[in-house]
């Protein structure tokens, strides 16, 4: 009955003053910013859909019955959960960490600059992450 009460919506991500759960450099860019919200309701804000990729992988616990958010590429500012998103790597696109993932609104159109985005489901994400970053 408790659990009903807890609030699993996004909150807000100050940047230049958060600091990424993951990796520890603070949020700067709204447009890469993600963040987990616990089944608890405590938010975890990440400054890339890498870290938050990487925190999942390493924090298993954490991560279960939690929602996770990321940040609409093309609207910065709002926030969409990762149910209702599509992920995508494309590296024409310079996200903080350096892997260029980004996300859109589940079948939103890839803007025509990037030429070259492939489609990850969250699972792929997580091991294209983990596989990149050798995470432990």
């Amino acid at each position: 009955m408790l659990s009903a009460c807890i609030n699993q919506e996004p909150k807000e991500v100050n940047l230049h003053t958060d600091e990424c759960t993951y990796c520890k450099m603070v949020v700067s860019d709204q447009q890469f910013a993600s963040q987990l919200v616990s089944d608890k309701g405590k938010s975890y804000p990440f400054d890339s859909i890498e870290c938050m990729a990487a925190f999942t992988y390493q924090s298993p616990d954490v991560a279960e019955n939690a929602k996770f958010y990321v940040s609409d590429y093309t609207q910065q500012g709002q926030w969409l959960l990762l149910d209702n998103a599509d992920i995508f790597h494309a590296e024409i696109v310079s996200s903080p960490m350096g892997l260029s993932l980004f996300a859109l609104p589940e079948l939103e159109p890839i803007p025509s600059v990037i030429t070259d985005a492939e489609k990850l489901d969250w699972d792929k994400t997580i091991k294209f992450v983990v596989d990149r970053w050798n995470v432990q």
